[in-house]
């Protein structure tokens, strides 16, 4: 029987599995067998700390993703603002930014039902 106190392996592993890494390239790095990893998963405070750290990893990358929209949208716009930038370089970046835009998903919105979906399907128990 498992101690209900992680050791230091545990920890590591369980940030790897929540950052999707590979139980084998787990069990290598961290010179286990991937039975030991395997034994693990079957533990119930071992999963909690994984679907924890999962969690905590998709809510930064949707914070990430958030800022980076945010940032790159006000540096197109304060370029679009500058008066020695010509209208044709201006027209050029509004159009380039549009193309990229055109036909996706906003990005904050495609991040935040990812981690929406995550913490649903993990409310009921269900592995995606």
């Amino acid at each position: 029987m498992m101690s209900t106190k992680l050791n230091e392996n545990q920890l590591i592993a369980i940030h790897l599995i929540a950052s999707g890494v590979k139980a084998a390239l787990i069990s290598k790095q961290l010179g286990i067998r991937e039975e030991t990893l395997s034994r693990w998963r079957q533990n119930d405070k071992f999963n909690e700390a994984v679907e924890n750290a999962t969690e905590r990893i998709l809510t930064e990358i949707v914070d990430t993703h958030k800022n980076l929209l945010i940032t790159s949208q006000k540096i197109i716009a304060d370029a679009l603002k500058k008066e020695d930038l010509d209208l044709l370089k201006k027209a050029n970046l509004a159009l380039r930014f549009l193309s990229l835009m055109k036909g996706k998903d906003d990005i904050e919105k495609k991040s935040s039902d990812s981690l929406f979906q995550y913490v649903h399907a993990r409310d009921f128990d269900i592995r995606i």
